[in-house]
C-alpha cells in the first residue's frame, strides 16, 4: 500500500512535500523537485525555511500545536534553485506518525494571481494619484504649476516604484530639448543638470517614435534594437535598466515627454498602468500650456500697461507744454 501511495504521489501534477518536527524536508515528489529545480537528495534534510521564506519555526509550531485544525494555509515566497522567487500558497496538514510529528505540504504556484493582484493594487493607487493631480492643477495659479509638477512626479515615481521621474520639453524652434522637471528616489543621482540643451538629432530612433505620438516602453535596455544604438549608448551611460516615456501632446503637437526609469532593477509596465500614466502626462502638459498662456496674457497686459503709462506721461508733458505756452502768450 505504501508503494502504491508513493507511486500516486510521484504521478500527480501538484507539489507534495513532507516535513518533520525539525522543519526539515523528508520527502518531495517528482513534481515538487521539477518545479523547484532541486533533486530529491538535495531537498532531503534541508531546512524548509531555506526554500519557503515565510515558513519558519513559528508557523510550524502553529501547525503542530493545534491538532483540531486539520489544515493550515499561508502564502510564501518559494526560492527556486535558479534563485528566482515564486509566490506560492501552502496547505499544511499535520500528522502524527509513529509518535512523531510530521506535516504534509501541498504547494501551489500562485505567481500569476499574485502578479494580477499587484497590478490591480498599483492601478488603484495610480488612479488616486491621477485624480488628485487633476484636482490640484485646476486650483493652481500659473506661478505654482512648476512646483506642483515636481510634487506630481514624486507621487507618480513613488507609486510606480521607479528610480527617476522627469519631464523633457522641446524648445519652440524644435531643435533642442531640456530636462525641466525631475524627481529621484533616495540614493539616486539626479540627472537634470546634465540634460540641458539636448540636440534632438542625437536621438533619431527616440524622436521618430515620439513624433508618431507613440509610447516608448523598454523593459530591458540591453535588448534595444540596432536602430536605437545611439539611445542605448546614452541610456547605459546613466546605468538605466528599464524605461517608459509617454509623449506630451497638446493640439496634436508634440511638446516633449514624461519619463520613468529604473537603475536598480529591470521592470515592465502593464498596459492599464501605461494608459493612466499617459493621462497624467496630458494633465501636466495642459497645466504647462495654461502657464504659457497665462504668461503670454500677462505679457500683453504688461505691454498694454506700458502703453497706458506712456500715454499718461505724454498727456502730462502736453499739459505742461500748454501751460508754458499760455504763460508765454500772456507776456
Amino acid at each position: 500500500m505504501n508503494k502504491l501511495l508513493c507511486y500516486s504521489l510521484e504521478e500527480i501534477g501538484d507539489c507534495v512535500c513532507w516535513i518533520d518536527d525539525k522543519a526539515e524536508f523528508v520527502y518531495a515528489n517528482a513534481t515538487a523537485c521539477r518545479k523547484m529545480g532541486y533533486s530529491a537528495d538535495e531537498l532531503s534534510g534541508r531546512k524548509i525555511s531555506d526554500i519557503l521564506q515565510s515558513f519558519g519555526g513559528a508557523q510550524l509550531k502553529k501547525v503542530f500545536s493545534n491538532p483540531r485544525k486539520t489544515r493550515h494555509r499561508l502564502e510564501s515566497g518559494c526560492v527556486l534553485k535558479s534563485g528566482n522567487l515564486v509566490a506560492t500558497e501552502i496547505t499544511a496538514i499535520p500528522y502524527k506518525i509513529e509518535n512523531r510529528q510530521m506535516a504534509c505540504l501541498l504547494i501551489r504556484d500562485i505567481s500569476d494571481a499574485a502578479r494580477a493582484k499587484a497590478v490591480l493594487e498599483r492601478r488603484i493607487k495610480l488612479e488616486d494619484i491621477v485624480a488628485g493631480m487633476s484636482s490640484k492643477f485646476i486650483k493652481c495659479s500659473p506661478d505654482e504649476i512648476d512646483d506642483e509638477i515636481n510634487r506630481s512626479l514624486e507621487q507618480l515615481g513613488q507609486g510606480e516604484e521607479v528610480d527617476r521621474a522627469y519631464v523633457f520639453l522641446i524648445r519652440p524652434e524644435g531643435l533642442f530639448m531640456d530636462n525641466t522637471h525631475e524627481w529621484c528616489a533616495k540614493g539616486i543621482e539626479p540627472q537634470k543638470k546634465n540634460l540641458q540643451n539636448c540636440w534632438l538629432d542625437d536621438f533619431p530612433w527616440w524622436m521618430k517614435k515620439l513624433k508618431r505620438l507613440e509610447t516608448i516602453r523598454i523593459p530591458n535596455i540591453e535588448e534595444l534594437a540596432e536602430a536605437a544604438s545611439a539611445e542605448k549608448r546614452i541610456l547605459k551611460a546613466r546605468n538605466i535598466k528599464s524605461l517608459l516615456a509617454v509623449p506630451l501632446v497638446s493640439g496634436a503637437y508634440l511638446h516633449g515627454f514624461m519619463g520613468f526609469d529604473t537603475v536598480r532593477e529591470k521592470r515592465d509596465w502593464h498596459d492599464d498602468l501605461v494608459k493612466l500614466l499617459k493621462i497624467s502626462g496630458e494633465i501636466i502638459i495642459n497645466a504647462l500650456e495654461r502657464k504659457r498662456t497665462g504668461v503670454v496674457i500677462q505679457n500683453k497686459i504688461d505691454d498694454l500697461q506700458k502703453v497706458a503709462d506712456m500715454a499718461v506721461q505724454m498727456e502730462l508733458e502736453i499739459f505742461s507744454l500748454k501751460s508754458k505756452l499760455e504763460k508765454l502768450e500772456k507776456k
